[in-house]
């Protein structure tokens, strides 16, 4: 079987607490910002990184900076189509001592400065799926102190198969993590409505057929694509049937959403 993981680090909480223009305090100690360079073979490609009190985005869009620096995916998102499409290189690193928490803080606050990002939010109806408690209450057990990253971060691996099951391990993990990691798989908004507040472990195991791709969504914290499947017959257990194994349910919901809209930004950044 082969495996990959991503980490949803602790500073997921914090991409999701500040809304409207960026008005924080914190910033980046030295920042450099310019247009990427052209880019090379996908196997060369430098990935955008975020490390312990600083960032190294070779090659980011800057819907991609905005996902990162408001915790928003990209149906939460609303903006010029040239946010996706033109390529930057930012480098910039935190005063020493910098938890990574406030590292979207801190973009929040590079982007006003550099491209003079102007943004509110507003509430739109959406259509979504919603993540609740089945009637026989859920099924999942509460994470314990040795789970996760021992760092009190989420881990969520998936891998596939031999037979086209998709397996999802999730370690120390919230709801809304959950809800996100769901998002992600599906392509769809998934929204967490469980009430449930604590963390848990537990293995989710399912038919591959439905996935509307990992990065369907697009914007920050997206998973890195799933492994292909080698062939063989698929599973008839859906990650609908799955989840209800669990104690939980995905029901299609209208249900309203909180939507970055991008009033205005500059192409060309202030110059370092």
């Amino acid at each position: 079987m082969v495996m990959r993981r991503f980490a949803i680090a602790a500073v997921v909480a914090a991409l999701y607490a500040a809304w409207g223009q960026p008005s924080s305090s914190l910033s980046f100690e030295v920042a450099s910002v310019k247009p990427a360079a052209p880019c090379c073979d996908p196997g060369q490609r430098r990935e955008n990184k975020v490390g312990i009190g600083r960032i190294d985005f070779p090659n980011a869009t800057l819907w991609y900076c905005i996902s990162f620096a408001y915790g928003r995916r990209s149906y939460q998102m609303s903006g010029p189509d040239w946010l996706r499409s033109v390529r930057y290189a930012i480098e910039a690193k935190a005063p020493a001592g910098t938890p990574n928490t406030q590292l979207p803080e801190m973009m929040r606050s590079l982007l006003a400065e550099r491209f003079k990002l102007q943004l509110h939010h507003e509430t739109r109806e959406a259509s979504a799926l919603a993540l609740t408690v089945g009637k026989d209450g859920p099924k999942v057990k509460q994470a314990t102190a040795e789970s996760g990253d021992g760092q009190s971060g989420a881990r969520v691996g998936i891998s596939a198969g031999a037979e086209g099951v998709m397996r999802l391990e999730v370690s120390i993990a919230s709801m809304g993590t959950f809800a996100n990691t769901l998002t992600a798989l599906l392509g769809r908004p998934v929204v967490d409505r469980t009430g449930l507040t604590a963390r848990y472990d537990f293995i989710l195991e399912f038919s591959g057929s439905e996935l509307g791709g990992p990065r369907a969504t697009g914007g920050y914290n997206e998973p890195p694509p799933i492994p292909p499947a080698p062939a063989g017959g698929e599973p008839s257990l859906s990650i609908f049937s799955a989840i209800q194994r669990l104690g939980l349910k995905l029901d299609a919901q209208k249900l309203p959403i909180d939507v970055i809209v991008v009033d205005s930004a500059e192409r060309v950044p202030v110059e370092n």
